[in-house]
């Protein structure tokens, strides 16, 4: 019987070998310690970096658990690169909210790349990551320098799920390009999009927890076709509600509509609605994020009964 393949390659997103000075990147935070944490610079091959005390966040801190946790993924900017001691200070602080939006989208679609070229990598069968790396050069990094833009190739790969020729430039032998085009249409092409929303319900009538089961099955019962509509419970009083379409325009129109419901129905009741996000395109780093709060308030409720005056010291 032939040996399964099973070789893990590994190679950063980019060219350069280190980030930039002022570069936002995605992290992965390791270990806390008393002067900071610990990370991984997911986008640069895992390299270690760290995260300040100081640069955690514009207000005094007492606790770095309150702001960091273990395997959480954070935007951070880089203040400080010693390449030849390989030192990389990163800080939480110096990243705004609309910053960290806009770089998500740009991390997203470089590991989107990442996963294109890492099934190629399988399907070709490499044996070592100097073979992977030089995949990269010839595709992700060499349209990268042309583009003067990290991520760009992106772009790229969409349009050639279309338009094949649009590889042509680019310096691959023919099963490379085979591999890569069937790679690129498996994963861009008709890729659905995740949408979802986050509201608020309350009701302190004498229906109450009833009038909130029926506002949520009135706002299941609009969308009884495709796209289909989840409603799941974060913690009370917050719900979240998502579709997986491929039209993105219909999808939002479709949770539009059932939140629509949902308020009208516990309005009735002399409840409360309030949206507080939009339906948007939830990215995968916003599930993990989810995940991570989901955990975090089970966990804190669970602690609730056994909270003492020294369970935690600032």
């Amino acid at each position: 019987m032939a040996a399964s393949f099973s070789v893990k390659l590994n190679c950063r997103y980019y060219q350069s070998r280190f980030p930039q000075l002022d570069e936002i990147v995605m992290v992965n935070v390791n270990r806390i310690q008393d002067m900071g944490a610990y990370c991984t610079l997911l986008e640069y091959n895992d390299i270690e970096g760290m995260i300040l005390m100081s640069e955690v966040s514009r207000r005094r801190i007492r606790s770095l658990n309150k702001h960091l946790r273990v395997g959480r993924n954070e935007c951070v900017a880089v203040i400080r690169v010693d390449e030849v001691k390989g030192y990389i200070d990163l800080s939480k602080k110096r990243v705004s909210t609309e910053e960290a939006e806009k770089f998500q989208e740009r991390f997203i679609k470089s590991k989107t790349i990442n996963q294109i070229l890492r099934h190629v990598a399988d399907t070709l069968k490499f044996q070592s990551n100097e073979e992977f790396e030089e995949l990269y050069q010839n595709t992700a990094w060499a349209i990268d320098v042309s583009k003067d833009k990290k991520g760009a190739c992106y772009d790229i790969f969409k349009k050639a799920a279309i338009e094949p020729s649009i590889l042509n430039p680019l310096n691959l032998d023919e099963n490379t390009r085979d591999a890569l085009l069937n790679s690129i249409r498996r994963r861009l092409a008709h890729q659905p999009v995740k949408l979802r929303a986050t509201f608020e319900l309350n009701c302190y009538s004498y229906e109450g927890i009833e009038a909130i089961k029926h506002a949520l099955r009135a706002g299941l019962m609009y969308s009884t076709g495709d796209p289909p509509l989840q409603i799941n419970l974060i913690a009370p009083p917050e719900y979240i509600m998502t579709t997986t379409t491929l039209d993105q325009n219909e999808g939002v129109a479709k949770l539009l509509g059932a939140l629509a419901v949902i308020k009208q129905s516990i309005e009735e009741k002399h409840g409360s609605y309030n949206i507080l996000v939009e339906p948007k395109i939830a990215t995968e780093l916003d599930d993990m994020e989810l995940e991570n709060e989901m955990k975090h308030r089970e966990l804190a409720n669970r602690e609730v009964d056994g909270d003492d005056s020294n369970s935690e010291n600032d």
